[in-house]
């Protein structure tokens, strides 16, 4: 049977024992991505044969899975990160920090969809390779490559864009016929030096924005645009348009920015970003990952405050851009056992997309992944219904995402284990697989957390049953009464005159009347012959109604014993469902004393620390003050002994001291200054103790 936490049995398959023995021997501590799912087909890149397994999820659950060997014609000469498949699922690309190679698929042929005829277990399948300007990375030592994204606006969905960290700019690539040309270099500001990367000035990732119409609404084929925003590490975004003219050729039109954001900082929201994400939602929403663990959701809209008016107009407004901040996270990079106030640097985001549910995006990072959810159709609907006169050039809107902490896997400040693998199926249903750093899989199902909407529609849609069944009732009569007018359609002559009651004369001919007696028997005999008619179907109709009534009869009879077995099941699961929740709340009260304990033990906020710091500032300055206050007794001591001594010598007249006016007083100031300055000591003394057993409680 499955287990929990593995849902497909993915690790008892020989791909994913002989991927265990290969990550246990990998040191490389980063974050990287070596599956893919695309078609029904689960995609894993074995480093140590350096080939790409294809595992058909329609044959997981038989005893011999269905799965290929496909290599690359060319073995990639780096060290492969990330494996991207672009939207038609023909080109896979090969991303490391040193290079991009590209394979191409072969068609997908047989009942099993496989990508050859024989369909043999295991079988390996040579596939085209073209390496991207391998010569580049070879030459250029300090040259790494930053993120990498299929070009959405692609005719043949061949393009690809690279950002890396030499000379600050774009590159995109074309594979066709198997070989990757460089077709456009796309410069987003000054060369990358040491001095602009210290200070953040350079880009660290991109991501395509939707598209928009390009020209006048009259045209028949106006052209595409496509929004690049560009992350710099100060987060600062930039927006590069790039077009798709009629003759499919990609251009790119002059850089703008940085894009406005609202509410405005001094920071920018960020000091160290490391990723963007635009998630496919109307409008659309922008996320922003820092180094520290921080998440900026943002809103992507036109920057209103270019427009004069409501007219169109397309060419010169639409390009313009500007970001709305709707809420800051901040995400728990692990489990905290030491709070030393350092954050790993190295621990980048990875934003992930989720392609089922368009408002929820995925965190990897060095301590497992996250989930966030942002409920984004109530935020627009509670923004709607604010007024003209409240709306200030930027949305006033605050929401509430929901934040899950699905897979963890590291500590903070302490051992990490970084994500190897990730991907989201949609086979059978949601489910998340995530590929660990020892090579174990976790495969686990996706919970749907809009149940309560979906209740509400439900309801909704009983109440729409309720008129369908009120007009099923109706249709039904109608069929009752379409029968009686069948049957008094019967009962007509077949001339449709009506039997009329004839009052003649005792002088009628007899012929008339003979001709009369004959018309009334041939009435009698249609008449007979149509009450015949009647009686047989109305005969046939009490039949079908008794064999309806007697299958009525069994099903009401079948269906009581379902009921009565439903019910029975109900009542077992319902006493399993008590212990069950028994279970859970003891196991949620040892999980709150567990983290009670670990929480005392190990405070992980940083305004707990702050405050640490603060008391023990405190502590130094009452130290401080005591001391002066010990000094200032010493003093008063020795005031007070020479005082004593000088009085017991007037008295007893060994020696006699006589003090001038002027001393007097001098003397006199002098002991009431120092008494005033230990009692403000002493009230300090108060305050601060005051201060640190409020903190202590």
């Amino acid at each position: 049977m499955p287990s929990i936490t593995d849902m497909l049995n993915l690790n008892k398959l020989d791909m994913f024992q002989t991927m265990r023995k290969v990550l246990e021997t990998d040191g490389a501590n980063i974050v990287r991505n070596l599956i893919a799912y695309k078609d029904q087909i689960l995609y894993i890149w074995n480093p140590d044969e350096c080939c790409l397994y294809s595992l058909l999820l329609n044959t997981v659950h038989e005893e011999h899975p269905l799965y290929q060997k496909l290599f690359p014609g060319s073995p990639p000469l780096f060290d492969v990160d990330e494996i991207l498949i672009n939207e038609p699922g023909t080109l896979c690309a090969l991303v490391g920090s040193k290079g991009v190679s590209v394979m191409r698929f072969p068609k997908r042929m047989g009942s099993k969809s496989l990508y050859d005829t024989g369909g043999s277990q295991g079988e390996g399948v040579t596939c085209s390779t073209a390496i991207l300007q391998d010569k580049f990375f070879i030459n250029k030592h300090l040259t790494d490559v930053k993120r990498v994204r299929w070009y959405p606006g692609s005719p043949e969905d061949n393009h690809l864009v690279v950002l890396t960290n030499n000379k600050n700019c774009l590159r995109l690539f074309k594979v066709d016929k198997g070989t990757g040309k460089l077709v456009s270099i796309w410069r987003l500001g000054p060369q990358t030096s040491r001095i602009l990367a210290s200070l953040g000035d350079t880009a660290v990732d991109f991501d395509f924005a939707p598209p928009i119409l390009l020209g006048d609404r009259i045209q028949s084929e106006p052209s595409i645009m496509w929004p690049i925003l560009v992350l710099q590490g100060n987060g600062e975004v930039l927006c590069m348009n790039t077009t798709v003219d009629d003759s499919m050729n990609i251009k790119s039109a002059k850089i703008t920015g940085p894009l406005t954001m609202y509410p405005p900082a001094d920071d920018n929201y960020s000091e160290d970003a490391c990723s963007i994400l635009v998630m496919d939602t109307i409008p659309p929403s922008v996320v922003i990952a820092s180094n520290f663990g921080e998440l900026y959701n943002c809103l992507l809209l036109p920057d209103t405050q270019t427009k004069n008016d409501d007219e169109y107009e397309p060419s010169e407004y639409q390009h313009k851009y500007s970001l709305h901040i709707i809420e800051t996270i901040e995400l728990e990079l692990g489990l905290n056992i030491e709070d030393n106030g350092e954050y790993d640097s190295s621990n980048t985001i990875h934003l992930k997309r989720d392609a089922a549910v368009t408002s929820r995006y995925w965190c990897l990072h060095n301590t497992g992944v996250h989930s966030v959810t942002v409920p984004l159709t109530e935020l627009l609907d509670e923004f709607s219904k604010t007024t003209a006169d409240d709306f200030r050039g930027s949305p006033d809107i605050q929401g509430q995402s929901f934040v899950e902490y699905y897979i963890c896997t590291g500590l903070m400040n302490g051992e990490t284990k970084p994500i190897k693998g990730f991907a989201v199926l949609s086979f059978p249903t949601d489910l998340l697989v995530t590929l660990l750093s020892n090579g174990e899989v976790v495969t686990q199902a996706i919970p749907d957390f809009h149940y309560n909407k979906l209740s509400i529609a439900n309801i909704y849609m009983n109440e729409d049953n309720t008129a369908s069944e009120d007009q099923v009732d109706s249709s039904e009569n109608v069929d009752k009464d379409d029968f009686s007018s069948f049957i008094a359609a019967l009962l007509q002559k077949e001339n449709g005159t009506k039997n009329t009651i004839l009052k003649l004369g005792s002088d009628l001919p007899k012929e008339i009347v003979v001709q009369m007696v004959l018309q009334t028997m041939n009435i009698r005999r249609v008449t007979l012959n149509n009450h015949k008619i009647v009686s047989e179907e109305i005969e046939r109709r009490v039949r079908m109604l008794t064999k309806a009534k007697e299958r009525q009869l069994q099903e009401m009879q079948r269906l009581g014993e379902a009921r009565q077995k439903l019910q029975d099941d109900v009542e077992n699961k319902a006493e399993k469902l008590d212990e069950i929740n028994n279970k859970q709340e003891e196991l949620t009260q040892r999980a709150s004393s567990i983290l009670l304990k670990l929480v005392s033990a190990s405070p992980d906020s940083i305004s707990i620390k702050k405050k640490r710091e603060l008391l023990e500032s405190y502590k130094t300055k009452m130290d401080l003050m005591n001391k002066r206050i010990e000094e200032a007794r010493e003093k008063w001591n020795i005031v007070q002994t020479e005082s004593a001594a000088s009085v017991y010598k007037q008295l007893y007249g060994t020696r006699s001291l006589k003090l001038t006016l002027e001393q007097e007083l001098v003397i006199k100031g002098n002991l009431s200054e120092m008494g005033s300055t230990i009692l403000d000591l002493e009230r300090k003394v108060r305050d601060l103790r005051t201060v640190i057993n409020t903190f202590a409680s």
